[in-house]
């Protein structure tokens, strides 16, 4: 979990020699704050020296720093471990010395991605060829924007103008890998990426160990972020009536979500509804519908979730139902076991997916036949309508927001991703 700066001075300097690599895997393992090749007049040198001075970052033995040379994932992961402060509790079976590093993001759920993206399920899987890989840009992006919305919790931004694109920002838009897309919308507008001098990405780059000084500094402090004025940070106001279990969960450690969710420090999902058992509650929510004439009538159902957020599901089925919206629904769906991911936690609810289409940048898969770009259906979810509000209000995410790999408009999650 992120704990603020101030304990990143005190921990980052007591991890480093945990967390680095022997010299014969190519880590590096000098922390001095002055290089042979890192000279003052440098864009990057404070970068550089500010996170050596803590620890994060190395030269080598010879004194240089080597800006211009590539990052392993293993390294960068590294990095990002130690700014967002996470850890895992796993016993490191030898498969490489940044295995720690990858078990603290993938238990945080950093490295997840669709099983469309690749078969893993991650970014890239913890073996020692995969972690000593030239990490890309793309990989980098995606892995930062992990950080901002699942480590530290930021709140995402938009546009400024409705009008406006990311293409006006961002030099290769068009031509970008979509399943990174989204990712790097949202690190060039926090000011953490900036591209060349013409805004080119170059996300299939490899990158080089000046840049990731950068883009870890900026991740770490806002201070040092670029100041965007095409885009502003998107405000979420909370019931405070109550503190529901998606935002308690943002600060628990992995350990106390896996007690809380599944009553077992080592178990991530349910696996059938006998195995989950009393975790999975029935909870009665009323919702609007539209008859054969038209007119908007009450439903009654009976939705399945699991017990910790049970209060809050009520409380955000109440705010759509109660809402002079009075949006309409006529398929619901929440606990299921055909994945491991939210719904398999009890934890996710699905709304209208004929009308709130599921689509796959990666594989072009797509389930459900529309949404509101696409259609003008009263069953199709708008940004702004009640039911994007009432979940938002409780601390729940909407995959209609979007994701690197995929956008999922009949999807909402504790995560505040909506993932």
């Amino acid at each position: 979990m992120k704990k603020g700066l101030k304990t990143i001075i005190l921990l980052a300097l007591a991890f480093t020699m945990l967390l680095q690599a022997p010299i014969s895997a190519g880590a590096l393992t000098t922390s001095s704050t002055s290089y042979s090749d890192v000279l003052q007049n440098a864009w990057y040198y404070e970068n550089v020296n500010k996170l050596s001075a803590l620890g994060i970052i190395n030269g080598y033995p010879d004194g240089t720093f080597k800006p211009e040379n590539t990052l392993t994932r293993g390294e960068f992961i590294k990095m990002l471990a130690m700014v967002a402060e996470i850890w895992s509790d796993k016993t490191p079976k030898g498969i490489h010395w940044a295995e720690g590093s990858w078990n603290a993001l993938n238990d945080g759920g950093l490295l997840e991605v669709s099983t469309g993206f690749n078969s893993s399920g991650t970014l890239f899987p913890c073996t020692a060829a995969a972690l000593d890989t030239p990490i890309m840009r793309y990989e980098m992006a995606y892995l930062i924007n992990s950080v901002l919305y699942m480590a530290f919790y930021e709140n995402p931004m938009v546009l400024t103008d409705s009008n406006d694109s990311f293409a006006n920002h961002i030099g290769d838009y068009n031509g970008m890998d979509q399943g990174y897309r989204t990712a790097i919308e949202q690190c060039y507008a926090k000011g953490i990426l900036n591209g060349d001098a013409d805004s080119y990405f170059w996300g299939a780059s490899n990158l080089k160990r000046s840049e990731a000084a950068a883009v870890i500094v900026r991740l770490a402090w806002k201070s040092e972020r670029k100041t965007i004025s095409w885009a502003l940070e998107k405000e979420v106001v909370y019931d405070t009536s109550f503190t529901s279990f998606a935002i308690q969960y943002r600060t628990m450690s992995n350990a106390d979500r896996r007690l809380a969710l599944f009553g077992d420090t080592n178990k991530s999902y349910f696996t059938s509804t006998a195995d989950a058992g009393s975790h999975i509650v029935g909870v009665k929510v009323n919702t609007w519908d539209i008859n054969s004439n038209g007119a908007k009538y009450t439903r009654t159902w009976t939705l399945y979730v699991n017990t910790v957020v049970a209060r809050e599901v009520k409380a955000i089925f109440d705010y759509i139902y109660n809402s002079p919206e009075k949006f309409p629904i006529h398929s619901l769906g929440g606990f299921r076991t055909t994945d491991t991911l939210r719904h398999s936690w009890g934890c996710a609810i699905d709304i209208n997916p004929v009308e709130n289409y599921y689509v796959n940048y990666k594989t072009g898969q797509q389930v459900g036949s529309y949404c509101y770009k696409t259609s003008t259906s009263p069953y199709c979810i708008t940004p702004n309508s009640s039911v994007v509000k009432a979940f938002a209000t409780y601390g729940w995410g909407w995959g209609g927001q979007g994701w690197s790999t995929a956008v999922d408009y009949m999807h909402f999650s504790i995560l505040a991703s909506g993932g």
